[in-house]
Order: structure tokens, then C-alpha cells, then sequence
């Protein structure tokens, strides 16, 4: 038996014909780290019948393991009424990570011929099954799935047969990918010309991490960035506080936090670039941001440009890996600065997640301050008791529904003024954007209005 698989895979079969609808093809899968049983088909079109084939496939055994392979759910399988074909040798070496078969669907007899698949020029034949694994280490990449000719003693072609004869077809690799797990994005917002933004760089991840790398790019001739006097500010109140609190160099709190800004990078181009290292410094507890949806890592806030012909237009803050850090000072020419990239620290090890441009949208509506209920300049105690007297004392109206809405539930109660308190007294969470310190509008969709402008 091993004799017929050696002459059906051998490279001394009867010359080859080739056609241009002749193609093998691996199928393009996906999957996550520690996937086990990830079906991927090798699939043919063919422009005569065919009686069987011959593959040659390498995949990198470091990342996946071919754990069986089968003919459920296959072409084969139909055209031979769910039994397996007559002759099927296959070898699985998960070692050097190689994948030999020949296949013949059925021998035939005096009265009947070779069972065969007819013709398929245009729809693809699936001829097998492989069922793949992932290594639970495996980080997110592409895993190429190749046709490789001349594996194994005698060497292997890839070949399909036809009446005796072998087909030479196009071979199209395929991959398994292992899905990326984090990502970097931006909620929805909003501005009219001549006021602020704020952005928030969230993040959505399945495995803790141990720090991160951000860059950020912007117009500089619409967007202008305010940088805080404070490098706490630019994460106080979101979630990478709330995991370790305290602030920069804080007992518990990130323990290396370094922004680094180059308002103008380049020609109408801003950069604003963010490392963070949770333990740096002994005794090295373990710090890590553990796994999430919608986290928030950075709050940055822009002044926009006054200029009415923005209305309608859009301008993007995108995650961007084209420049350099801007951590060497001009004055010192030994100074080398490292490519300002997007990456967390997963393992000791670089990640880079999926990344998500955040646009701003210049609408003709009026801006506010969240918080600033009583459309004074700032945000104070008075206007948390701004609110609970119009509540439940006859006091006036707030004139910026929006801006009494403090913790943006679509709502204004008295839930607003705790949610403001906790926020002025107590280290509660950064109210939403637009924030208490810069003029914008609401990104989020409710009902509530603002009939002037609060405070802006």
C-alpha cells in the first residue's frame, strides 16, 4: 500500500497538464490563542473530472499543531455517500511541521471506473479537512498555510489526477490567523469651530498587561493640544486610575508615566506620544491593568480652530507609527530617539492591538462644559447645588440640560449631584466629555438640550 502511495505522490507520474482553471486553493481561517480544532479545507476547481490529488503542505510548528485531518463536510465525502475514499495516505509531522497526502476517491472495478468528481472550473471542489490548533502563547500574527512541491522521500507534487494523467494546477497558499485580542479606539466625538474636544484613548483586551506605548497625530492647523500643568490629569478619573490610583510615582500607582509632545512633528502634523510601565521600581509587585472592555487609558482635550468652514468637515486623531519620539532634546546631537509606536506590554513581550482612528465631527450646535450647570465659567459646589435646587427647591431651570447631566446617562437627578460631588470632593470619576474644563458638545445621543451655551 505504501508502494501505490509512493508512485501516486511521486514526481514520476505521467507528465503533467496544466490549465488555467486548475487551482488548489487552502482555505484563510482564524482563530484564538489555545483554539483547538480550527477546520481549514483545501478546495479545487478543475475544468475535467478528477480521480484524486496530491498535496504538499508547511505550516510553522512553533504556532500550530495539525491535530487530524478528514474528509466530513468535503466534496469527497458527498460524491462517495459519506464513506472515505478508497486510498488515503496521509503523514502528520507536527515536528517540522509538514503535511503529505494522496488520495484516490475510489478504485473502480471490471464494470464500473475510478470514482471521480466531474468538472468544477468556476465552483470549488472542498477535497479535505485539516483541523488545526493554536498554541496558547501564540501573540496575534498571520500563520502562513503552504503548498510546498518536492516534501518527503519520494518528493511530493501538488497534483491533482485525471484519467491517469497529472494536473499541474495554480496553487494558492492560504493562513491561519490569530485574532487580535486588544484594541485601541476612540468614542464618538463632537465640536463646533472655536471650541474643545476631548478625546479618550479606550481599549478593550482578554489578557492583563504591563504597560503600553501610545502615538497620536493630529492637524495641527484645526486641533491645538492643551497640555495639563499636572501629568496625573491625563488619566485621572478613567479606568487606568482607577486600577492604580494615586497617580504617577504614587504608593500603587503607575510608577513610570512619561508623555512626550511635539506640537508640530512635521508640516500640519502634531504628535502626542504616552509610555507607561505599571512596576518599574523594586520590590516589583505585579502591577498590571487586568482585562477589559471599553477601558479608558487617556484623556486629551484640543482647542479647535475658529473657523466657521469647518461646520460640516471632519479632522481624524489616528494612531500613528510614523515618526520618532520626541525625547532628545535639539541641543544634544547623541541623543538617538526610538520610533514613537502603538503597543502594549503583554509578557514582557510587544503587542500591537488593532487601531481605531478617532474623527471629529464640526457640527452647528452649542457647546458646553459638563457639570457647569449654572453656565458660570467654571465648575464648582455651586453647581452641584444647582441642581438639587431646581429639583427640589423651585430653583431655576438649568438653561444646559446637557450640562446638568453629569455622569451623561440621557438623565438629570439627583444623581448628578452626587456624581458631581464624588468628583469635586472625593476623587470620583472625570465627568464625560466634553469635560469640566473645556467647551464641546455631547457625544452621546439623548434627548436633553442645551438652549444656551453653559458656560462657553
Amino acid at each position: 500500500m505504501l508502494r501505490i502511495l509512493s508512485l501516486m505522490m511521486s514526481i514520476t507520474l505521467i507528465p503533467a497538464i496544466c490549465s488555467g482553471a486548475d487551482v488548489l486553493t487552502i482555505d484563510q481561517v482564524s482563530g484564538n490563542a489555545g483554539d483547538f480544532d480550527i477546520p481549514c479545507f483545501i478546495t479545487a476547481t478543475h475544468d475535467q473530472a478528477i480521480e484524486g490529488f496530491a498535496v504538499g503542505i508547511q505550516f510553522d510548528p512553533a504556532e500550530l499543531t495539525l491535530a487530524s485531518i478528514d474528509f466530513q463536510d468535503t466534496s469527497v465525502s458527498a460524491l462517495l455517500a459519506g464513506a472515505d475514499p478508497d486510498f488515503a495516505g496521509t503523514s502528520i509531522d507536527n515536528i517540522t511541521g509538514t503535511f503529505l497526502a494522496g488520495v484516490i476517491f475510489g478504485y473502480g472495478s471490471v464494470t464500473l471506473p475510478p470514482a471521480s468528481l466531474p468538472a468544477s472550473p468556476a465552483d470549488p471542489n472542498s477535497l479535505l479537512r485539516m483541523l488545526f490548533s493554536i498554541e496558547s502563547t501564540s501573540l496575534p500574527e498571520v500563520i502562513p498555510l503552504q503548498f510546498v512541491d518536492g516534501i518527503g522521500d519520494p518528493p511530493v507534487l501538488n497534483v491533482l489526477s485525471s484519467g491517469g494523467a497529472s494536473v499541474t494546477p495554480q496553487l494558492v497558499d492560504g493562513s491561519v490567523t490569530v485574532n487580535n485580542l486588544h484594541r485601541f479606539y476612540f468614542g464618538n466625538m463632537a465640536s463646533y469651530p472655536g471650541s474643545s474636544v476631548q478625546a479618550i484613548v479606550r481599549y478593550e483586551h482578554v489578557d492583563e498587561i504591563q504597560g503600553f506605548q501610545i502615538s497620536l497625530s493630529y492637524d495641527n492647523t484645526i486641533l491645538t493640544l492643551n497640555e495639563p500643568i499636572d501629568g496625573y490629569d491625563w488619566f485621572s478619573g478613567l479606568t487606568l486610575d482607577s486600577a492604580m490610583p494615586g497617580g504617577p510615582g504614587a504608593q500603587g500607582g503607575i510608577e513610570l508615566f512619561y508623555p512626550a509632545m511635539d506640537p508640530a512633528v512635521a508640516p500640519g502634523v502634531g504628535l502626542a506620544t504616552f509610555s507607561a510601565i505599571f512596576d518599574f521600581l523594586p520590590p516589583y509587585g505585579g502591577q498590571v491593568l487586568p482585562a477589559g472592555t471599553d477601558q479608558t487609558l487617556l484623556r486629551l482635550e484640543f482647542d479647535t480652530l475658529a473657523n466657521p468652514v469647518l461646520l460640516g468637515t471632519t479632522t481624524e486623531i489616528a494612531f500613528d507609527n510614523s515618526y520618532l519620539l520626541p525625547s532628545c532634546p535639539p541641543s544634544d546631537p547623541n541623543c538617538t530617539a526610538g520610533p514613537a509606536l502603538n503597543y502594549v506590554i503583554l509578557d514582557g513581550l510587544s503587542v500591537v492591538p488593532v487601531l481605531e482612528n478617532g474623527i471629529v465631527e464640526f457640527l452647528d450646535q452649542p457647546g458646553f462644559m459638563r457639570g457647569n450647570t449654572n453656565s458660570d465659567s467654571g465648575v464648582d459646589l455651586g453647581d452641584a447645588l444647582y441642581i438639587v435646587n431646581w429639583l427640589f427647591a423651585g430653583g431655576p431651570i438649568p438653561s444646559c440640560m446637557d450640562s446638568s447631566d453629569t455622569n451623561d446617562d440621557g438623565g438629570v437627578d439627583i444623581s448628578d449631584t452626587i456624581y458631581l460631588l464624588n468628583y469635586l470632593f472625593v476623587s470620583g470619576p472625570f465627568p464625560p466629555a466634553p469635560g469640566p474644563n473645556s467647551c464641546g458638545l455631547d457625544p452621546t445621543s439623548d434627548t436633553l438640550d442645551c438652549l444656551l451655551t453653559g458656560g462657553c
